[in-house]
């Protein structure tokens, strides 16, 4: 009777495995109960992070049992050791650790939710004691119960993307100004999408190109940010590194954005 009863439970494990298996991930489904808790790991015991509300739509990226993986949103609870993180000004930090945690909470003992690599760039919410409240970057997660949620697309929207603040004063009056359209000397802005050099790629920061009105050019900048628009119509400024040895001028990306 007793191996009748384990026989029957790992059936039911392995169906559930193979549940898992069969879905596609990512994939956007919209949260249909009034609220539901997101949790640091795959159980009621973990830390909240806060809950998403009916009609909210988030990002699944994997399954455990009826859980389910998902990016978090803006406004869920993030931390990271404040020693490990540079203030740029403007509500925008830089990761100075080559492994940096981002944690549950504001503790050392909290669950671990994601991680950062040195020269990340983050948005600072505010800062308690030596941790700073962040927003969640894109590699940072959550589960949700899956009775929760209701599939909706596979339609994944653009990561959230920080970028350093402005600090040529000349460029930020210009701005406030209402002249965002005027570029500083040097400056060029193109539009086109964003491939892969592969085998052609001229060094680790410099292996994505755009080509615009006829031209070929290859990006310079961090490469995870710029993976992040990969095959997508974006336009970029930046300006142009002559000393950089590559058939292709190199545009060194001072900013990216998608275009709708």
């Amino acid at each position: 009777m007793l191996k009748k009863f384990f026989l029957i439970l790992s059936l039911l494990c392995f169906g559930s495995h193979i549940a898992d298996a069969q879905e596609a991930f990512p994939f956007v489904a919209k949260v249909k109960a009034k609220s539901a808790n997101v949790r640091a790991g795959q159980n009621a015991n973990f830390e909240s992070l806060g809950q998403v509300q009916e009609g909210a739509e988030v990002v699944v990226v994997g399954a455990s049992f009826d859980w389910r993986k998902i990016k978090l949103p803006a406004d869920a609870k993030a931390y990271v050791n404040a020693g490990f993180v540079k203030d740029l000004g403007d509500g925008v930090g830089e990761v100075t650790g080559n492994r940096l945690n981002i944690r549950a909470g504001a503790l050392v003992n909290a669950a671990i939710i994601g991680q950062l690599k040195k020269g990340d760039l983050i948005r600072l919410v505010e800062k308690k004691n030596d941790w700073y409240r962040i927003e969640p970057p894109d590699q940072s997660f959550g589960w949700v119960l899956n009775e929760f949620l209701e599939k909706t697309s596979q339609d994944i929207p653009s990561p959230r993307v920080v970028q350093a603040p402005i600090k040529n004063i000349y460029v930020k009056k210009r701005l406030e100004a209402g002249k965002a359209d005027e570029l500083p000397p040097g400056v060029v802005r193109i539009s086109g999408t964003v491939e892969d050099l592969a085998n052609n790629m001229v060094s680790s920061n410099i292996r994505h190109y755009v080509q615009s009105d006829g031209t070929v050019y290859a990006l310079q900048g961090y490469r995870h940010v710029i993976d992040s628009f990969l095959h997508q119509k974006v336009k970029i400024e930046g300006r142009i590194k002559p000393d950089v040895k590559s058939d292709k001028p190199v545009l060194l990306v001072t900013k990216i954005s998608l275009v709708l």
